[in-house]
C-alpha cells in the first residue's frame, strides 16, 4: 500500500487508519466500499481515474441501501487527486474507497460514518494472457430478500470467497456463482459474458447481479465494435456450449475465459470478441 492515507478528516498513514475493535463495522460488517483504477496515461501526464463518477455515485446507492450516512462522498473527487499527489503516485494503482460504521454499538445503533481512502500499486492480472478455468459453484449468489444486490458491501463477499476457495481446492483458476434459480449469476469479483454466434450475453441485473460498472462499459462500446451485447437468463448449458467467454471488473479489468467445468470454450485459444473489448479498454483508460 501507498503510505499515504486519508482516514476520517486527516492523512495518516496505513497503521493509523483503524477501526476499533468493538464498532459496528468489525461486529456486524456494517461497511461500505468502491475500488477504482487508476492508470498511467499514454501521453506521460501522470495518473487518471477511470470512470470514477461512476463509483462514486454507485457507493451513495450503497450507503441509501445499507442507511449508512453519508460521510461527504461528494469530496472523494478531490481526495483522490491529493491521494495521488501526496503518495507521488505515477503509475496503474488501485484506489479503495470505504465507508464505515467507526462508532461501538449494536446492531441497530446508529452510525457513526468514517471514510477511508488507500492506493496500492496494481498493473495487470495474469489472466488476461493465460485465460482462466473456471468452475460453476455450487455456492450461490445471495438473493435481493436477503440482501440487496445492488449494494457494494463487504459482507457480500464472505460467501462468494467460500466459493473462490472450493474452486482452486478443486484445482480451477476461479468460479461463476449461481442465483436461486440456478441460473448463471456473477463471478466473485467480476461480472460474466458470454459469446455465441458472435453475440455477447450477460446476466441480467435481476439476477442477483452487482450493477458492475466495467460491465455496464462493454454493454455502451460493443456496438462500436461491431458486436452485439445482451441482458439474458444464462444457464449452465450456455455456459458449456460457448464460443467464448470473459470476465470483467475493476480490479480484473478483463480475464478470458478457458473453460467452465470440464468443457472448453469452442474458440479457445481464440477470442476474437474478447481481445477486441480489451484493445478498446486500454485505449481509452489511457487516452
Amino acid at each position: 500500500m501507498y503510505p499515504q492515507v486519508f482516514h476520517g478528516d486527516t492523512w495518516t498513514t496505513g497503521s493509523g487508519a483503524v477501526l476499533p475493535v468493538g464498532s459496528i463495522a468489525m461486529r456486524y460488517a456494517v461497511s461500505a466500499f468502491e475500488g477504482v483504477r487508476l492508470y498511467r496515461r499514454a501521453d506521460g501526464r501522470g495518473v487518471q481515474p477511470f470512470k470514477l463518477d461512476a463509483h462514486v455515485r454507485r457507493l451513495g446507492t450503497t450507503l441509501a441501501l445499507s442507511r449508512i450516512p453519508d460521510p461527504g462522498i461528494e469530496k472523494i473527487p478531490g481526495l483522490v487527486d491529493d491521494l495521488v499527489l501526496h503518495n507521488g503516485i505515477e503509475d496503474d494503482a488501485y484506489v479503495r474507497i470505504a465507508v464505515s460504521a467507526a462508532n461501538p454499538g449494536m446492531i441497530d445503533d446508529e452510525i457513526d460514518p468514517v471514510l477511508t481512502i488507500t492506493a496500492t500499486p496494481m498493473g495487470r492480472k495474469r489472466w488476461l494472457d493465460s485465460g482462466m478455468r473456471l468452475q460453476i459453484s455450487l455456492w450461490q449468489r445471495a438473493a435481493d430478500l436477503a440482501f440487496p444486490s445492488a449494494a457494494k458491501v463487504i459482507s457480500s463477499y464472505a460467501g462468494s470467497r467460500l466459493a473462490l476457495l472450493d474452486a482452486r481446492a478443486a484445482g480451477f483458476d476461479g468460479c461463476v456463482l449461481t442465483n436461486a434459480d440456478g441460473r448463471l449469476s456473477e463471478a466473485p469479483t467480476a461480472a460474466l459474458f458470454l459469446v455465441r454466434d458472435g453475440v455477447l450475453s450477460t446476466p441480467s441485473l435481476l439476477e442477483g447481479v452487482l450493477p458492475s460498472i466495467t460491465r455496464r462499459w462493454v454493454l455502451d462500446v460493443a456496438a462500436e465494435l461491431g458486436l452485439t451485447a445482451r441482458e439474458a437468463p444464462l444457464s449452465r448449458i450456455d455456459a458449456y456450449t460457448a464460443d467464448e467467454a470473459f470476465l470483467c471488473g475493476t480490479g480484473l479489468e478483463f480475464a478470458p475465459v478457458r473453460s467452465f467445468d470440464s468443457h472448453d470454450c469452442a474458440q479457445w485459444p481464440r477470442h476474437p470478441a474478447t481481445s477486441a473489448l480489451i484493445d478498446r479498454y486500454f485505449q481509452e483508460v489511457r487516452r
